[in-house]
């Protein structure tokens, strides 16, 4: 591994009871040398963009906590530095049992996290570090989950030129690594603080996916699968008759390939989806596309992910709340759908 750049900034108040990765003897920091004078906006504060390289760490659980040699825990994926105080038991303690294996691998950046089941979180948070690592130097290899957790995680990997002998899916119990390389980009919530680095994401991935040669899906309604364990739209039917009126196809996602899917957002100029996984497509289509987000009755303060997601490209979007009293289960309000649907009309746009 090439030698790492010492770099100090101001460390977590050690006296809240936070763990503070940067005050360890033993770490070190890698600038991302092509991405000079960019920051990465974090719940701690600015951090420089780049890798913190910890020796000799262990990676534990398939939701992927960092601890030091020590057995110190140090790091939740996607969430930042810890707080002891609100840090999970770990399912393994310092001195581990002899039934728990134990892999070892020299040099990594794990993609693990307690999210990466979920689509949203593995575009927004987990692939954007493999971005980082590779700018920053990073040649080792890509700890990731299971296929029957991620089916995507591969697919993704291999999409932007990682070789396969790169790739590590992880199996279960603890993996020490003789270098643990750290990105600073945690966490997907805060792409609009990063709107640079986001915006070279998109771009990096946009380039690696060829563009669908058929307009058929200009206009996009993400359907859910009746068998869908939440988030379904419990008057489908009479959404898509209605977006059928405007120029919409229903695509279900889960039936495509991650580059079908990639493909598609890149040709449409308008989705309309409830607020579920599907949605991350957004970041992947031209600028000034439609996005139309359907919520239940009583949207959440912290499901304005994709909303934020799409000031980076941006987007002309608009979020439907239903006044219906539902929860969880989206029932579309169709006159108001129909209302906003007139507003966008069905001429073409001027994409670039």
């Amino acid at each position: 591994m090439t030698p790492a750049t010492p770099y100090r900034i101001q460390p977590p108040d050690e006296s809240a009871g936070q763990v503070s990765l940067l005050n360890l003897p033993e770490v070190s920091f890698r600038t991302a040398s092509g991405l000079t004078g960019m920051m990465c906006a974090d719940m701690y504060g600015d951090l420089p963009l780049g890798l913190f390289v910890l020796p000799n760490a262990e990676v534990r659980g398939e939701a992927g906590h960092i601890y030091t040699s020590h057995g110190d825990p140090i790091l939740q994926q996607n969430a930042g530095f810890l707080r002891k105080r609100k840090f999970l038991r770990p399912r393994y303690q310092a001195t581990n049992p002899p039934t728990v294996e134990v892999s070892l691998i020299e040099d990594v950046v794990s993609l693990l996290s307690s999210c990466h089941n979920c689509f949203w979180h593995w575009m927004g948070d987990s692939l954007p570090k493999v971005l980082l690592a590779e700018i920053t130097g990073f040649t080792g290899s890509y700890l990731i989950p299971t296929e029957s957790v991620a089916p995507w995680a591969r697919e993704s990997l291999q999409l932007v030129g990682v070789p396969t002998h790169r790739i590590v899916v992880h199996q279960g119990g603890i993996v020490r690594a003789s270098g643990l390389s750290i990105p600073t980009y945690f966490c997907g919530y805060n792409a609009h603080f990063n709107i640079p680095f986001v915006r070279m994401y998109r771009e990096w991935l946009r380039r690696s996916v060829p563009v669908a040669a058929t307009t058929k899906f200009r206009r996009i309604f993400v359907g859910r699968r009746d068998t869908a364990k939440a988030r379904r739209v419990l008057n489908q039917r009479d959404v898509e008759h209605l977006v059928q009126e405007f120029g919409f196809v229903t695509v279900y996602f889960e039936d495509l390939s991650l580059m079908e899917q990639l493909s598609l957002a890149m040709s449409a100029e308008a989705i309309v989806a409830p607020h579920s996984s599907g949605l991350t497509h957004l970041l992947f289509m031209n600028e000034n596309s439609h996005v139309i987000e359907l919520f239940p009755h009583k949207r959440q303060q912290s499901c304005d992910c994709y909303e934020t997601l799409s000031l980076v490209t941006p987007h002309r979007y608009v979020a439907l709340e239903s006044d219906l009293p539902r929860e969880g289960d989206v029932e579309v309000d169709v006159e108001r759908l129909r209302a906003t649907l007139h507003s966008i009309g069905n001429a073409r746009y001027n994409l670039p």
